[in-house]
């Protein structure tokens, strides 16, 4: 098996509950990440507050889901279309990943990783971070003879400082379907309060923005390969149902996902592959 060649800034570690981490530093930021689950966990910008919320209470148990960063839901999101007995959200998130390459330059890292493979397809992610954004692609290959229908999400636990003073803007006149209320429309509206249980997949956008007014900041949330973004916070009576999660913890994080969710589900012939992409960037008020 092939192992990058060590590279400055770069260290591997077991966390105290035995998942591996990859832990970076640069010139202006730090960030962790799992190869259980082969997500980012922190992303952090000098002087600046997290862009990454991770749950305190999370599980960095080889396995086990990992309660915020960036997960990876694939090859399908939500529960399995056909097989109720199947782990929901995919196999990619509890799955060892390999670090296939690491690189290092003036701007920051570019890393590489190797994921687990699934009826005929195999997952690769690429994370390229630097002091003022964070990039990730989720490229699905179709080694099998057929094609293969599937669904993913890159699941983006962005912090802010309240959720009661957060906003999600950009959405007017998109469709979406609401999982909470059980109900299909349009958004009349340009923004949405982060209050409460939410659960919604929008459609037809390239990018949507988390106003936090406390931290005085907006983070842009830009899809590519994609038709599909997820809004999703669990509200107060979730939080404290999840084991994983502070009681408040709700007030801490809203997630804006990338995605190929409901509808923006991709099918991809023998042979070929098919990219997601995510841009994570912030910007003062």
């Amino acid at each position: 098996m092939h192992t990058p060649s060590p590279v400055p800034g770069a260290t591997l570690r077991t966390h105290a509950q035995g998942s591996t981490q990859l832990l970076l530093s640069h010139d202006g930021f730090q960030a962790e990440i799992s190869l259980d689950g082969g997500q980012l966990t922190a992303w952090h910008a000098a002087g600046q507050p997290p862009l990454i919320y991770c749950s305190p209470q999370a599980m960095h148990q080889p396995g086990k889901a990992i309660r915020g960063g960036v997960p990876v839901c694939w090859p399908w999101f939500g529960p399995h279309p056909q097989d109720a007995t199947q782990p929901q959200h995919g196999v990619a998130r509890t799955a060892r990943w390999t670090l296939s390459d690491i690189s290092r330059s003036t701007e920051g890292f570019s890393v590489e990783l190797s994921g687990p493979e699934h009826d005929g397809l195999k997952v690769e992610s690429c994370l390229t971070l630097s002091a003022d954004r964070v990039d990730i692609t989720l490229t699905t290959l179709n080694q099998s003879s057929s094609a293969r229908r599937y669904s993913a999400a890159l699941h983006t636990y962005l912090a802010i400082a309240d959720a009661e003073h957060a906003w999600v803007e950009g959405l007017a006149h998109s469709r979406y379907v609401d999982k909470v209320c059980q109900q299909d429309g349009i958004h009349h509206q340009d923004s949405l309060a982060c209050r409460g249980e939410l659960d919604r997949i929008v459609y037809g956008l390239c990018g949507l923005t988390l106003r936090d007014d406390v931290w005085r900041r907006r983070i842009v949330v830009e899809n590519a390969g994609s038709d599909s973004l997820v809004l999703w916070n669990p509200g107060a009576d979730k939080s404290i149902a999840l084991k994983d999660l502070p009681d408040d913890g709700w007030r801490s994080f809203f997630c804006i996902e990338a995605a190929n969710a409901g509808d923006d589900a991709r099918v991809i012939e023998p042979g070929e592959s098919h990219t997601l992409g995510t841009r994570l960037m912030t910007m003062p008020l």
